[in-house]
């Protein structure tokens, strides 16, 4: 592995996180019928899914800690964007 490197693993780790995320939230959201609905959950994870995904196909065997930097950040970000909704 090259020095300022990583494993394109952490992409797809992240990807299965959002996946369980959405799982969780969704069911959540329908059992105790409180927090955002099921399509607003939906709208809010598919389209950092999506460009997760998308970066995750395009990218070569090893990412830089920049690209992994911008990914924790964006899911830093969304968690407080959830966090404030569920408030």
């Amino acid at each position: 592995m090259i020095a300022n490197s990583l494993p394109v693993i952490w992409v797809d780790a992240i990807l299965l996180f959002t996946f369980c995320e959405w799982l969780f939230l969704s069911y959540k959201s329908t059992q105790t019928q409180r927090g955002l609905r099921f399509a607003d959950i939906s709208a809010g994870l598919l389209p950092g899914w999506l460009l997760m995904l998308a970066l995750r196909f395009a990218s070569p065997p090893e990412l830089t800690i920049e690209v992994f930097v911008c990914l924790s950040l964006a899911g830093l970000a969304h968690a407080l964007d959830f966090y404030r909704r569920y408030r």
